[in-house]
């Protein structure tokens, strides 16, 4: 089952290698950068796609939109070439050979390869092709695609994140769903079961940021918190809602004790996306996840009784209930392709073809990234999928602000909010401000 793996954990085991590998972006072409007129005669030409799309449904979604793309199109050719990630990428980039076009689930490194001239800047392509990327794409996606002035990159399928929960004990404990994180506490205790033996039968809520994607509860979107302020810079000294939603996290962590969270996390953090779910066993009786999760109940346990809601906002903030964290797939337009007006084109198709995203939308459950894929799929008012789409499109919904160094600035916030949660750091003022100075040194070092 496909699990997207965007973000920082995308590029974990390859983080060494994609860190050196751009520090030099190889040489770049003088190409135009304009669009070819779909309609005019052109010579015959290959580009490369490279992606990160390996299973074999994923594979077959992409020959069939790019063999649809050759018959109208004879004079172009690509040649697609699936499971490449980032270090993959940014080899090929540091050795002068680099693929035309590169399809990423690691939207956390749009900014560094923007800055350091990876990949070109695709709004004189964009304007010359009559592309209007306000009216064409959801606002939320440009967040993750762009750095500064520069529209470094096209999304193609998206990721939102909601609160799952089991219906029927929700029905059997008289509650309805919660929208604020003291709502969601009191909820998780009620749904909490114990066993004879003391032992914890059902979880109502394990918030630790390391199990499934917690770690994108984290990141400001429902607290109303910006993880970089205007100048640039961390806000979790300036900002006292960091300090209250770490609490609000401990507080329900030390609920059930550290060494009962640790089991469970390290019992089902395996079967997130398999039958072996904690949701769907009875386990816990709400997670928060990803909508593809909708598509893997519906393949698992197709008569499981649940529903999604947007993620609860943190008590008193500003976060505004109904939005949340989005982030996705995206496609990038090598600074060193010798084939840029032909590539774009093929970069064009695949990100704004209805048929294909809707295709591959339903193949990997994701969510479409146009306003006319979004119009057109026959999903968008389903129960479950709906809420997913309601979540991104809402204009408070987006990532953090991407910088040039990359992945290294979650890792290094998922790291800290790991060694709190494990009671490791003490005073949660005093960690803040500690991993605050330290991102803002890493991002400081990458030319922010």
């Amino acid at each position: 089952m496909f699990k997207p793996i965007t973000g920082a954990a995308a590029v974990t085991a390859a983080g060494v290698l994609l860190l050196a590998g751009c520090t030099s972006t190889g040489p770049t072409s003088a190409e135009p950068d304009t669009a070819i007129t779909p309609g005019a005669s052109h010579k015959p030409a290959t580009v490369t796609v490279w992606t990160f799309n390996h299973l074999p449904n994923e594979v077959a979604a992409f020959k069939s939109t790019l063999g649809r793309l050759h018959t109208k199109y004879p004079w172009l050719t690509v040649k697609f070439v699936p499971n490449k990630d980032d270090a993959a990428y940014a080899k090929a980039v540091a050795a002068g050979n680099p693929p035309d076009v590169f399809i990423s689930s690691t939207p956390d490194n749009v900014a560094k390869f923007c800055y350091n001239g990876t990949v070109a800047d695709l709004k004189p392509y964009l304007s010359s092709a009559g592309v209007d990327t306000a009216k064409t794409f959801p606002p939320a996606t440009l967040v993750y695609t762009r750095y500064q002035s520069k529209q470094c990159a096209l999304p193609l399928l998206t990721d939102a994140f909601a609160l799952y929960y089991n219906k029927k004990m929700f029905d059997a404990a008289g509650l309805k769903p919660p929208r604020t994180l003291a709502e969601l506490t009191a909820a998780a205790k009620k749904l909490t079961v114990k066993n004879a033996d003391g032992s914890i039968k059902t979880f109502g809520f394990v918030p630790r940021s390391d199990f499934d994607v917690n770690r994108y509860a984290f990141t400001g979107a429902h607290s109303g918190s910006d993880f970089y302020g205007k100048d640039g810079r961390t806000t979790f000294t300036s900002d006292p809602k960091w300090q209250q939603l770490l609490k609000w996290d401990q507080d329900l962590i030390d609920y059930y004790g550290k060494a009962n969270v640790q089991k469970f996390v390290g019992r089902y953090q395996p079967h997130a996306d398999d039958a072996g779910n904690p949701l769907l066993t009875g386990a816990a009786a709400m997670e928060f996840d990803g909508e593809w999760h909708v598509g893997e109940i519906a393949s698992e346990k197709k008569d499981f009784d649940y529903g999604v809601v947007p993620m609860p906002v943190l008590d008193g903030s500003s976060g505004t209930y109904g939005a949340g964290s989005t982030l996705g797939t995206v496609a990038y337009l090598s600074a060193g392709s010798q084939h840029k007006q032909e590539a774009f084109f093929a970069l064009q198709q695949l990100t704004t073809d209805t048929t294909f995203l809707n295709t591959l939308a339903d193949t990997v459950y994701n969510i479409p990234t146009t306003f006319a894929a979004l119009k057109a799929w026959d999903k968008a008012k389903d129960p479950h999928w709906k809420p997913f789409v309601d979540i991104f499109q809402d204009p408070d919904s987006s990532y953090k602000t991407l910088t040039p160094a990359g992945v290294e600035d979650m890792d290094t916030w998922r790291a800290f909010l790991l060694e709190y949660e494990q009671g490791k750091v003490k005073d949660a003022a005093a960690g803040l401000a500690a991993v605050g100075k330290k991102i803002d040194s890493l991002n400081s070092e990458s030319g922010q």
